[in-house]
């Protein structure tokens, strides 16, 4: 609340120093409280003036003059709990704090919840090995020239897993008893486009991906392309590549359990939160609703994705000799 003005101040303060009047009317007369007045007149008779003091200033967490201890605490155990992270600072520094004071400043040190699972068998020196060999192929290709292909499986009947209720209330929405059917879902996309999506019933496998090269990916293609797969054994199906060589693409096999080098799993992800919005029932229903998330796709999204699974020019040609100094002397932390 803004302070009183030094004029009503001194007009509140001359009506008390004539004598005539009770505080109790002096407030009523200028329209504020008791307690306005009497502060009033303390502040006059201790300060010898009327100048209103400093207002608001945020309060400092303790926990601040500890920062450096507790990032060390979260580098070390980054998916504690709150309550652990209590404990584990007050045996480290002696300060007990609330696991809703650890919260605050957590989110003031821009430490969010996050993280992400892979596989164990990515931290195995072969898979490490065969991720430089990738990025080593990678770096003589352009960028525009990259086509990622991809599959990913939808269960017809998936519904939203979220709801919004009243305070004491929970929202409850039934769930079929059986899962729904599986739809599987082909496409391929570069840095600026889709360039085909396909859909079947039930999983994939080679002739079923035979299908897709040569009705929707191979009329997209153009020379110099490069087709990046990952080791599907349908992927693998020895007239695959003999296809896409023959307009003049080739074929890259991505490194084993390494997902996080495909811009595609994006596009999946926000296709599978899309489609949880419908929650369609049938495969007629999900080509709709693909069809129309290839309308709606935005390139930005596209051009965002790259970079994010590190393709880009300053990782690829600048980055890619210290990454082959780091595999010659077995530190794999780079990933």
């Amino acid at each position: 609340m803004k302070a009183y003005s030094i004029d009503l101040r001194e007009k509140i303060i001359s009506a008390i120093e004539k004598g005539d009047s009770s505080v109790r009317k002096v407030a009523k007369r200028f329209s504020v409280s008791k307690n306005c007045v009497q502060e009033l007149v303390t502040l006059k008779r201790t300060q010898g003036n009327l100048v209103a003091r400093k207002q608001g200033g945020s309060m400092k967490s303790q926990l601040l003059q500890y920062k450096d201890q507790l990032l060390g605490i979260v580098e070390k155990q980054p998916d504690a709990t709150l309550a652990e992270y209590c404990e584990l600072l007050a045996e480290e520094t002696g300060l007990s704090v609330s696991p809703s004071t650890m919260c605050r400043t957590l989110q003031k040190l821009n430490l969010p919840r996050k993280k992400t699972l892979r596989a164990s068998q990515a931290q195995s020196e072969r898979v490490q090995r065969l991720r430089v060999e990738y990025w080593t192929q990678v770096a003589k290709v352009d960028l525009k020239d990259l086509v990622f292909v991809d599959e990913m499986g939808v269960l017809l009947g998936l519904m939203r897993t979220h709801a919004r209720a009243v305070p004491g209330a929970r929202a409850y929405e039934f769930k079929p008893f059986y899962r729904g059917s599986k739809v599987s879902v082909i496409g391929a996309i570069t840095l600026s486009k889709v360039l085909g999506v396909m859909s079947l019933n039930g999983s994939i496998n080679g002739a079923a991906f035979e299908v897709y090269v040569c009705e929707v990916l191979l009329p997209e293609l153009w020379p110099g392309a490069v087709v990046v797969m990952d080791n599907l054994p349908a992927h693998k199906v020895q007239s695959i590549q003999p296809l896409i060589e023959s307009v003049g693409a080739r074929v890259l096999y991505q490194s084993p359990y390494s997902p996080e080098f495909n811009p595609i799993e994006h596009w999946w992800s926000q296709l599978k939160a899309f489609f949880r919005q419908f929650s369609p029932t049938s495969s007629k229903i999900l080509d709709t609703l693909i069809a129309t998330a290839l309308d709606l796709i935005d390139p930005m999204h596209l051009r965002n994705w790259f970079p994010h699974c590190c393709y880009c020019p300053s990782y690829t040609c600048k980055s890619l000799y210290s990454l082959h100094r780091t595999y010659e002397r077995s530190v794999w932390a780079v990933f």
